[in-house]
């Protein structure tokens, strides 16, 4: 009997899981979602087009991590979990595409009718194959059934601001996002909670992402500056815009994750789980959302250069992002019983920049974001010294 070459059936992880192909393929997507967060951000840089970017960034990061959740239980692919992937892959793509409109489209325009289609599809879609490849763990279907509590009355609010004029449509999506994060939360910590099947899976998830936010920063002041005429400041700046990719990469990978990695390696099974939705399925949103500011900000200073109208807009943008960055490492650091000092002293120095780098010359800014982000990496050691934040309160309990 010739063996059968396509099973619904879900496989189960083990502890010694890693990522797939699948989820990789899956993630590139998200390289095209990052390049159109920063697009928009870059825009005008006033504070209305970069939150909008920044909320949009939120619902796209909630859609990921359904998805990383359900491909750490179960392989991505093979059986059902790879069809849901598959279809869920091309609905991202989907969202992705209607960025450019969604802010100016009319009440019911086609751009948030069809985002706020695709969003509903992605979550309906992981919710069945998640809750049918867990049909065997009451635990998890408990907790799936209260996610899906959670983020149904947010899509509803995401329908709401689709319906409603553009210049309203950012407050009842700024709502989706909130009720979303916060019911999810607050339901995962009073529900039986998650579980992390592999631990390796987990972390390497997501640092592929860091690493994916990281390049698109190449990726976006490289695809500028090629539509502007060769200058020697214009390759100056765009020189710098690879070291700030390093920038961003060296404290992040060389103390940030490997800590977080070890700590969810050491933790029991249920205290992993709590670190695992803690630092990575909440304080990674920000640290993506910084890298991407410093990615607009970038793009902005070659923008400057072909304008031939420098802005402090693109600085201010730029040090908020490093400050954004700075800080998120500094307290997954401290979660994961990691050295944040260097951290927390840079996440100041930019919290401050933010007042002086507008008014210096764009160049010198990203030089210097450059150098104050590399000797941050350079001196936070990657050592434990203490126990996880996260294992020592819900001991307590």
């Amino acid at each position: 009997m010739s063996p059968t070459r396509w099973s619904l059936r879900a496989r189960i992880n083990g502890e010694d899981h890693r990522v797939t192909p699948k989820e990789l393929l899956f993630d590139v997507v998200y390289v095209f979602a990052f390049i159109q967060v920063t697009d928009w951000m870059a825009k005008d840089f006033s504070w209305r087009t970069t939150a909008e970017g920044l909320t949009v960034l939120a619902i796209l990061w909630w859609v990921w991590i359904a998805w990383a959740w359900l491909g750490n239980v179960m392989r991505a692919d093979k059986g059902l979990p790879l069809a849901g992937f598959v279809v869920s892959m091309v609905a991202v793509f989907g969202l992705t595409i209607t960025i450019p409109g969604l802010w100016e489209a009319e009440a019911g325009g086609l751009a948030p009718l069809a985002f706020t289609a695709f969003y509903v599809l992605i979550r309906v879609l992981h919710a069945a194959v998640f809750f049918w490849g867990v049909r065997d763990d009451p635990r998890i279907r408990r907790q799936i059934i209260l996610s899906t509590a959670a983020w149904i009355p947010a899509a509803g609010l995401l329908v709401a601001g689709a319906l409603v004029e553009p210049e309203q449509r950012l407050y009842w999506w700024v709502g989706t996002v909130a009720l979303d994060i916060l019911a999810t939360w607050i339901l995962s910590v009073r529900g039986p909670g998650w579980k992390v099947h592999s631990g390796e899976h987990f972390a390497e998830r997501f640092d592929l992402m860091v690493i994916l936010a990281i390049g698109e920063s190449v990726l976006a002041v490289g695809i500028t500056a090629a539509g502007i005429e060769l200058n020697p400041e214009l390759m100056a700046i765009a020189l710098l815009g690879v070291l700030i990719a390093i920038a961003l990469w060296w404290p992040y990978f060389k103390d940030v994750g490997p800590t977080l990695e070890n700590a969810l390696g050491e933790a029991d099974p249920e205290h992993r789980n709590d670190l695992a939705r803690d630092a990575y399925t909440y304080l990674h949103l920000p640290l993506i959302m910084g890298i991407l500011l410093v990615s607009a900000g970038n793009k902005g200073s070659v923008l400057a250069i072909e304008s031939e109208q420098p802005s402090g807009d693109s600085a201010l943008l730029m040090a908020g992002g490093a400050a954004l960055v700075a800080l998120t490492c500094a307290w997954l650091m401290r979660m994961a019983g990691g050295t944040a000092r260097w951290l927390v002293v840079s996440a100041v120095f930019f919290v401050l920049a933010m007042l002086w780098m507008p008014l210096i010359d764009p160049t010198i800014a990203t030089l210097v974001t450059v150098v104050v982000l590399c000797a941050v990496g350079w001196l936070t050691p990657a050592a434990r010294h203490r126990e996880s934040v996260v294992i020592a309160a819900n001991e307590e309990h």
